[in-house]
Order: structure tokens, then C-alpha cells, then sequence
């Protein structure tokens, strides 16, 4: 009983320096920019100072302490990665360490209650609630790879000092820029902190909840290209949790992903390498499975005489069209494979590829249209 009540307290507990920081400087922007503003207008310069900041920290937060440390989707320079952790720390959102542990584990147990920032708890929990809580259990295993970075664990040591030195140094640049200290203080600092963390803090909440998921139907991230648009590309959420150790986010070349042209750009000129990214079969296999689900799943609420043959011709179409997609990955994969040492076999698996993508276009054809035909169903039907 008395280790009942021990352990719900334990979960209960707050952790009183983020409920400080946090809290204390969005009190101090609720007070500041208000008086601020009845007395001064801001001025461009101030102004595209601090948006070039706030870019600065997206981008080092999205570019490096997700996608280089938490998922290592790409190696970087040392130079690199001096410049991410000098602006991600700058960004205030704690260590790169730190960080990468508790989106790891997000990505572990993923809606779950062992989710640092689940949303089965709701969008406030997930949104900032979750940081006023005691941090969950550390566990060494999750980031045994960062700790052996000195560049990382230099930092981990020594965040707070750094934190503050990084945010003296932009503060101070821009007030000497513009002989504009209380204008550095409110907008550079105050104002720049609320946007860079707000806008952090969507991808645990609003890019759970509100979207599409063309990719999986499993879990509760969505892609949404508003949410892209606000964090340097990270709004297309459900592909990056069907495929997490993609470089990339916005997969299609139209998706805005400043970060992954960013860390193109880096491998073209010798400051990144080892970009992994999914293969378009596989990406196309998942889109199938996340259309199957959807259309069985719509025929569950509508009542049709033919419910029972329908479900069974998404089945005939899809278990071909999966198994072809799977088949034409391992044929390509092995006739790359023997090209590089000019094997007889080539001129075979060269028909078998182009016999696969003539069938696989009418097969996906046929798919289109059983979908557009299932989701057409109306819900007047519905039991």
C-alpha cells in the first residue's frame, strides 16, 4: 500500500527549473511586449534580425537535433555540428542529449502512457504540460550511440551555461547592431524563445491530431503542411513516423522541407554523407496498406449487399500488387548488385523488372479505381 502511494507521487512530482524558465519568460513577454509597443515600434531591421534567429533555431533544431542525433539520418562534419549545437542551444530546448532521449522514446512507445508526450493524455499535456512533469526514467541504452560524441556530451555537461552564453550572444549582436537593447531583450529574446519553442511544440501536439495519414493508419501522427511550413519542414509527421530514419520529411518535391534540401545541399559539398532515405517501392507498398485499411474500415460503417465481395476484391488487388511491389524491390536491388560485376544474369532480371512495373501500373490502376469507388459509398447507409 505505502509503495502504492510512493509511486503516485513519484508521478506526480514537478520539475520546478522547466516550470521556472518557461513559465517565468512567457509571464515576463505578457508584461514586456504590451509596454514595449505602447511606447516603440518595432523596427525592420529588429525585426528581420530576430526572424533570421528564429530560422537559425528552427532549422538546428530540426536539421540537427532531430534528424542528425535522434535518428541519425545523416553524418555531418564537426564543423556542422558546432553550428547545430550553438543555435539548438540557443533555441532553449535542453540538451541534445537530453532531447534525443525523450524523442526516442516517444517514438517507442508512441501513444502510449509511457510516451513522454503522448496525446492520449490531450493536446495541453502534449503541447507543454509534459515538461512542468519530473522527466521520465532515464535509460542509458536509448542514447549509448551520443554518448560517446565529446561534442555532445560537452554540451550536456555544461547546457545551462551555455544556454545562457548562446542567448548573450545574439541578445547582445543584435542590441550593438541596432543600439537597441530593451528591443533586443523583448523581441530577439522574449519573442523569439515563444516562437521557436510554440512552434517546437506543435509536432508533439496539433501533428498527433490534426491531419492526413496517407502513410500509416496505425498511430496518431498526421501530415499537415501548415505545421511544415512553421518548423522548417517537420509537419509531415505521419511519414516520419512510418519511416523514421528517412533524412527526409516531405518526400515529395513539392512538400516544404527546407531541412532535407539543407542537408542535400551540406552532401554536395562534402559537409554531410550517409544520407538514408526509403526507397520509393517501399513508401509506395505503405501507401497501399494505409488505402486498404482505409477502405475496409469505410465499409465497416455502410451498409451495402455487396459489403462481403467488395471487402474480398480490395483483398484480391492488394496481395498481388504488395507482393509485386516486394518482388520488383529485390529483383532492382539484385540487378544493381550484379551490374557493378557484369553478371549474364543482368539481360534476365532486366525483363523481369519492366514485365513487373508493366503489371504493377494495371494493377495500381485497377486499385484507383476500387478506391474511388469504396470511398464513394455514402454514409446515408451507415448500420
Amino acid at each position: 500500500m505505502s509503495s502504492a502511494k510512493s509511486s503516485s507521487k513519484e508521478r506526480i512530482q514537478l520539475d520546478w527549473g522547466n516550470i521556472s524558465l518557461l513559465g517565468g519568460y512567457h509571464i515576463a513577454l505578457v508584461i514586456a511586449l504590451p509596454i514595449y509597443l505602447i511606447y516603440t515600434v518595432p523596427s525592420w531591421a529588429l525585426i528581420g534580425l530576430t526572424a533570421l534567429l528564429i530560422a537559425f533555431c528552427l532549422l538546428s533544431i530540426t536539421t540537427g537535433y532531430h534528424r542528425l542525433y535522434s535518428h541519425k539520418t545523416y553524418n555531418a562534419r564537426p564543423v556542422v555540428e558546432w553550428i547545430m549545437l550553438f543555435f539548438g542551444t540557443l533555441a532553449t530546448e535542453g540538451s541534445v542529449l537530453k532531447w534525443s532521449h525523450d524523442h526516442r522514446l516517444h517514438h517507442k512507445h508512441v501513444d502510449t502512457d509511457r510516451d513522454p508526450y503522448g496525446t492520449p493524455k490531450g493536446f495541453w499535456h502534449s503541447h507543454i504540460i509534459w515538461m512542468f512533469k519530473a522527466p521520465a526514467p532515464w535509460n542509458e541504452q536509448l542514447v549509448r550511440d551520443l554518448n560517446r560524441n565529446r561534442l555532445v556530451q560537452f554540451q550536456h555537461r555544461h547546457y545551462e551555461i551555455l544556454m545562457l552564453l548562446t542567448n548573450g550572444i545574439a541578445v547582445g549582436a543584435v542590441a550593438l547592431i541596432l543600439n537597441d537593447l530593451v528591443g533586443a531583450l523583448v523581441i530577439s529574446l522574449l519573442v523569439r524563445l515563444f516562437i521557436v519553442h510554440h512552434c517546437t511544440w506543435f509536432i508533439n501536439s496539433l501533428a498527433h491530431m490534426w491531419g492526413s495519414k496517407p502513410y500509416s493508419t496505425e498511430q496518431s501522427a498526421v501530415n499537415n503542411f501548415f505545421l511544415a511550413f512553421i518548423t522548417a519542414g517537420e509537419g509531415y509527421h505521419n511519414y516520419h513516423h512510418t519511416f523514421a530514419s528517412d533524412y527526409r520529411n516531405g518526400v515529395r518535391w513539392y512538400q516544404f522541407d527546407p531541412a532535407k534540401y539543407l542537408i542535400w545541399f551540406m552532401s554536395k559539398i562534402g559537409l554531410a554523407k550517409n544520407l538514408k532515405q526509403a526507397d520509393r517501392l517501399t513508401i509506395k507498398r505503405n501507401l497501399i496498406s494505409a488505402d486498404r485499411k482505409l477502405m475496409l474500415t469505410h465499409l465497416e460503417s455502410i451498409r451495402h449487399l455487396d459489403r462481403a465481395q467488395i471487402a474480398e476484391m480490395i483483398e484480391r488487388i492488394f496481395e498481388p500488387l504488395s507482393n509485386k511491389l516486394v518482388g520488383l524491390k529485390t529483383t532492382t536491388e539484385r540487378y544493381r548488385k550484379l551490374k557493378k560485376a557484369g553478371s549474364d544474369e543482368l539481360a534476365a532480371l532486366k525483363l523481369r523488372m519492366h514485365e513487373l512495373h508493366r503489371s504493377i501500373s494495371q494493377d495500381t490502376a485497377e486499385w484507383k479505381q476500387l478506391m474511388q469507388f469504396v470511398l464513394k459509398l455514402k454514409p446515408q447507409f451507415a448500420l
